[in-house]
């Protein structure tokens, strides 16, 4: 695995272990891969500070939103700054008082987040973890194939799936002739689907169809791959639909990974338009004819678009046949042309939150392949601060077996303030 995958499903498993009681003994192997998801969870909340000034104040933050252990506070602060995101780590009666933060962004933020987990030693359990987390985010897999595919230790699975079920890091379905392991944080609108594909299509050509649409996000379906056409048709995956210059609509398949539920659930929407954005640019690549969009110039609409003082495109004879599903779901006006005579349309970004949100996800689906940004809710958590509220993360909802300590809002409101530097905490 390359560093970066590995910073990645570090934060991973941390997300999933937080539906797991710190105190469990099966946790103990784990402490690596949990200090360095601690470290990506907490680095993603403090981006952009630039000073923190009450830590403390900051440390009841990121135990009370992030589950990063009070105790394992100042061992973050510490691998942040072996790492230089943190740097003037100052100290008081032995604890962290104060540090400035220059965390990069998140691509370069994984990268060396893998690279610190790798020289920490990591145990051969959370190697194996990370392995299987990993392997589980490109595609469901039968669980009798998960060790050979992941290069597992077969004799370690059945541990690891206790702990990755209990995390719900795993979901499996249940067949008569063996059961299909996936990963929650899919998209899927119908899980069990899967298991009719499965049956029908057979399990190498599961993955082989579901690899190559990791690997583009928004991949032109055609009548050469019936997996995915039935895929689709049964609704398990996504294909937002683009009208071709020939006519005929056709659709994009895509297959989104994020840690955040909500986004998988209520907050949906934005995950459709993130989608549509996909598939519209994808039209452009793959069926522009003499003005074909390049993969780097995928990311440069989406960059002007999100730029404030630029948020449009030039007018083009194609535009409004191929940013009509953008513009449908309210991404885009139709401005009228601007050039004197025109006829076309100039297709202006609408400049919502959502809207923002939504570019960003295509952004990161286009280049990554999965949303890297909020990946668990810390700008979630930023927005809940800004308004001072108390936040859930969403990884946080499911299993929580011992109550907190109770905080009333007025501490809660100190806590905050001495966080970001607008008053000292009592």
């Amino acid at each position: 695995m390359e560093s970066f995958d590995e910073g990645l499903r570090c934060q991973d498993v941390h997300a999933g272990l937080r539906n797991v009681d710190p105190n469990s003994g099966a946790l103990t192997h784990l402490a690596d891969t949990q200090l360095i998801g601690m470290a990506a969870s907490l680095a993603a909340l403090i981006r952009g500070q630039e000073v923190i000034d009450n830590a403390q104040a900051l440390r009841a933050l990121a135990a009370e939103q992030l589950d990063v252990n009070p105790f394992a506070f100042d061992p973050v602060i510490d691998a942040l700054a072996e790492l230089g995101l943190v740097e003037g780590v100052q100290r008081s009666g032995g604890k962290i008082t104060r540090f400035t933060e220059s965390i990069p962004y998140y691509d370069d933020l994984y990268d060396r987040l893998g690279t610190a987990w790798r020289e920490r030693g990591p145990s051969e359990v959370e190697q194996q973890m990370v392995l299987l987390v990993d392997h589980l985010s490109h595609g469901p897999t039968p669980q009798e194939e998960v060790a050979d595919r992941a290069s597992l230790d077969s004799k370690a699975l059945n541990d690891l799936l206790v702990v990755g079920e209990s995390a719900e890091l795993v979901k499996r379905i249940q067949l008569p002739d063996g059961d299909v392991l996936y990963s929650p944080f899919f998209g899927f609108e119908n899980p069990q689907v899967i298991a009719d594909l499965v049956r029908e299509h057979g399990s190498d050509q599961l993955a082989e169809a579901f690899a190559a649409v990791r690997g583009e996000q928004g991949l032109p379906v055609s009548d050469a791959q019936p997996l995915l056409q039935d895929a689709i048709r049964r609704g398990l995956l996504l294909a937002p639909a683009v009208e071709l210059p020939e006519g005929g609509l056709q659709p994009f398949a895509a297959l989104p990974y994020s840690l955040d539920r909500e986004l998988l659930h209520g907050r949906k929407p934005v995950l459709e338009k993130a989608l549509a954005v996909v598939a519209c640019l994808r039209c452009g690549q793959h069926f522009g004819g003499a003005t074909s969009l390049s993969p780097a110039a995928l990311v440069d609409v989406i960059d002007k678009l999100l730029d404030p003082a630029r948020g449009f495109l030039m007018p083009h004879g194609s535009h409004t046949r191929q940013y009509r599903l953008m513009h449908s779901v309210g991404l885009l006006a139709f401005d009228p042309d601007l050039r004197p005579g025109g006829s076309w349309v100039t297709p202006r970004f609408i400049d919502t939150p959502d809207n923002r949100e939504a570019l960003q996800i295509a952004r990161d689906l286009i280049t990554f392949g999965e949303q890297l940004s909020g990946r668990v809710g810390d700008e979630q958590a930023r927005q809940a601060l800004a308004l001072k509220q108390p936040f859930t993360a969403p990884m946080q909802t499911l299993h929580r077996t011992r109550p907190k300590a109770p905080v009333s809002v007025a501490q809660w409101q100190k806590v905050i303030d001495a966080a970001l530097g607008r008053g000292r905490i009592q």
